[in-house]
C-alpha cells in the first residue's frame, strides 16, 4: 500500500464511528499533558477512540506493528492519527505510520527532520523554521480546566532541577513564604513534582494558610481539578507546562523567579518575558502580590490546534476519495 493510500481512507480508521488515535507517551508529565490537551480539543469536535502506547516499554507497540505488517488480526485498529510529544516518541511514530498508515502529529520541535512529520505544533519560543507542516503555538498545548473560581484558594506549583534555571531550595522557600504572607486570606496549597529536590517541602515555613501537598500523596487528576478552582497560581520559572496549564485554567498567574543558567537567555526565560510583556503573568521579581484581576484573557491553544488537525484529516480523506473516483467509475 502506498504512503498516500495509508494516510487516507479515514472510514477504515474509525471504530464505531470514533476516530482511531494512537497516542505515544514517554511517561514525562509535561509531555503527556501536551498530547492529552490536543486530544481533549479534538474530542470536543468529534468522538475519538484513543490507544496509549508507553515508550518506556515498546513491546506492545512492536507487537501491534508486527501483526499489522503480517496482516494478522489485532485488538488495536489502524490509526487515523498518531500523536506524540518527546524525543522518545518520534521514531516509533514514524515506524507506526510506515506500517499502519495514519498521520503523524508531533508536539514540540523534533530532533528528526521536520519534513518527516505530517504536522508539528511548536511553541513560539522554540523558534522553529517556518514550513507548511509547522504550526507555531502560544506556549505549550495543555488540557483546559473550566470551573467556578474560588477567590480564597491558591496554588503554588514547584518544579525543580532544570537545564535552564538554577534551583535553590532556600531561595524558593523564602519566596513561597513571602507569597503566603502577602495574601494571608488565601488558603495556599504547595504542590511539588517529581523534579523537586526532596528537601524542598520540609524547608517551607509553618504558616496557617500554607498546606503541603506532596505529589506522591495526590491523585492523578488532583492538579487538573485544583487548577480549575484556584483563583491564583504561582509557578516556579522552570515549569513551562504548568505555567501554561495555569494560564489555560483562567487563573491569575505569577512566576517564582529563578536565576538562569548560562550567559544566553534560554527559550523558557524568553517565553516568560513575552508573557510578562503582555501582562499575562507577574514575577516575584516585581513583588509577591497578584493583581486583583488578570491583565487580559489567555486563549488556550488546544481548541485551535485541534481544529487544524480535524480539518487536515477531513481534507486528506476528501483528496483520497477524489483520487479513487476515476478507478471506481471505470469499473
Amino acid at each position: 500500500m502506498s504512503r498516500a493510500a495509508r494516510r487516507g481512507c479515514q472510514a477504515a480508521r474509525e471504530r464505531d464511528g470514533a476516530l482511531v488515535v494512537w497516542r505515544l507517551v514517554d511517561g514525562k508529565p509535561g509531555h503527556d499533558k501536551q498530547s492529552a490537551g490536543l486530544l481533549q480539543g479534538i474530542e470536543a469536535q468529534r468522538r475519538i477512540a484513543c490507544y496509549d502506547f508507553d515508550m518506556r516499554g515498546k513491546a506492545l507497540l512492536w507487537r501491534q506493528l508486527g501483526c499489522h505488517a503480517r496482516g494478522r488480526s489485532t485488538e488495536v485498529p489502524p490509526p487515523a492519527l498518531i500523536v506524540g510529544a518527546g524525543h522518545r516518541t518520534h521514531l516509533p511514530m514514524l515506524l507506526a505510520r510506515a506500517v499502519c498508515g495514519g498521520q503523524c502529529v508531533a508536539l514540540m520541535k523534533p530532533t528528526l527532520p521536520l519534513g518527516l512529520f505530517d504536522l508539528i505544533f511548536v511553541p513560539a519560543h522554540d523558534r522553529c523554521p517556518r514550513r507548511a507542516n509547522v504550526v507555531v503555538t502560544r506556549g505549550v498545548i495543555c488540557p483546559t480546566a473550566e470551573a467556578a473560581k474560588e477567590p480564597r484558594q491558591g496554588l503554588i506549583l514547584l518544579g525543580g532541577t532544570s537545564p535552564h534555571f538554577a534551583w535553590s531550595t532556600a531561595e524558593v522557600a523564602k519566596q513561597v513564604q513571602a507569597i503566603a504572607t502577602a495574601a494571608p486570606e488565601v488558603a495556599w496549597q504547595v504542590c511539588d513534582s517529581r523534579r523537586t529536590p526532596p528537601d524542598t517541602l520540609a524547608a517551607l515555613p509553618e504558616l496557617p494558610n500554607l498546606q503541603r501537598r506532596p505529589h506522591q500523596t495526590t491523585s492523578a487528576d488532583f492538579l487538573h481539578q485544583a487548577l480549575a478552582q484556584a483563583d491564583a497560581v504561582w509557578v516556579t520559572a522552570d515549569s513551562a507546562s504548568m505555567l501554561y496549564e495555569a494560564l489555560s485554567a483562567r487563573a491569575r498567574v505569577g512566576v517564582i523567579a529563578l536565576p538562569g543558567k548560562g550567559r544566553r537567555e534560554s527559550k523558557h526565560a524568553r517565553g516568560i518575558r513575552l508573557l510578562q510583556a503582555e501582562g499575562l503573568v507577574h514575577s516575584t521579581a516585581d513583588g509577591f502580590q497578584l493583581a486583583a484581576t488578570p491583565a487580559g484573557p489567555f486563549a488556550p491553544e488546544n481548541a485551535r490546534c485541534a481544529t487544524i488537525v480535524v480539518e487536515r484529516l477531513a481534507a486528506d480523506a476528501a483528496s483520497t476519495h477524489r483520487r479513487q473516483l476515476p478507478a471506481a467509475t471505470a469499473r
